[in-house]
């Protein structure tokens, strides 16, 4: 049922995504885990240059280390970790939550090395294997939503499967198929699109996310008025 879609949605994608969608999405951080999750709690609520900043802090602060071990990252203290994180980030708190983002930082990269996930490649795998239990470890963190999470996936390379919001944009770009199309068969089918296009998984699906939230934002705003 799922490749019988693929022409439908390939057909459908111009008139969904914006131009330039293929070079949209974040590179991310596929062989460092450290910066795959710092840069994805960041990226979900800042602008792509302010990223990139606080990325080069860790970086010039961290010399020498390769910042692929959660373990290493959540063996830095939270207060010592905000002067890694720079003097204009470091101190910030999540929009919405009165929590440090170092503090998020920090207890995300203990629970995932915790649980034996340390590496970039560790990470990828878990997320690719474990979907459901790595979401549900990362969003009992106070202040790392849906969002976050999705972030932080995007950042080291592993697709997730898509959100409701993701599904009923497919629902919507395939029509008639509104009753079979849950979230498995939506990943399936923004894989095998992405093949027949020549993309990245997570590329695409990036894509579908963030018009599927700018969405639900302007739903939203307009049923508050």
């Amino acid at each position: 049922m799922v490749e019988d879609l693929v022409p439908r949605l390939r057909a459908a994608l111009g008139g969904i995504l914006p131009a330039g969608w293929r070079d949209a999405a974040p590179w991310g951080y596929p062989a460092q885990s450290e910066l795959a999750l710092i840069t994805g709690v960041f990226a979900a609520q800042l602008p792509e240059q302010a990223v990139a900043d606080i990325a080069d802090s860790v970086m010039r602060r961290r010399p020498g280390s390769s910042l692929d071990s959660l373990a290493d990252l959540a063996a830095i203290d939270p207060v010592d970790l905000r002067s890694v994180l720079g003097d204009r980030w470091g101190d910030s708190t999540v929009l919405g939550v009165p929590r440090r983002r170092a503090d998020v930082i920090h207890e995300s990269a203990r629970l995932l090395a915790h649980t034996g996930i340390r590496t970039a490649a560790d990470l990828q795998v878990a997320i690719r294997e474990r979907t459901d239990e790595i979401q549900r470890l990362l969003l009992a963190v106070r202040g790392l939503g849906p969002g976050t999470w999705a972030s932080i996936a995007y950042m080291v390379h592993a697709p997730i499967p898509p959100n409701d919001d993701v599904v009923a944009l497919l629902r919507e770009a395939v029509c008639g198929v509104e009753d079979d199309l849950d979230r498995v068969a939506a990943g399936e089918l923004i894989r095998r699109t992405a093949h027949r296009l020549a993309s990245d998984e997570r590329v695409l699906s990036y894509g579908l996310h963030r018009v599927a939230e700018e969405r639900s934002r302007a739903l939203g705003m307009a049923a508050a008025k």
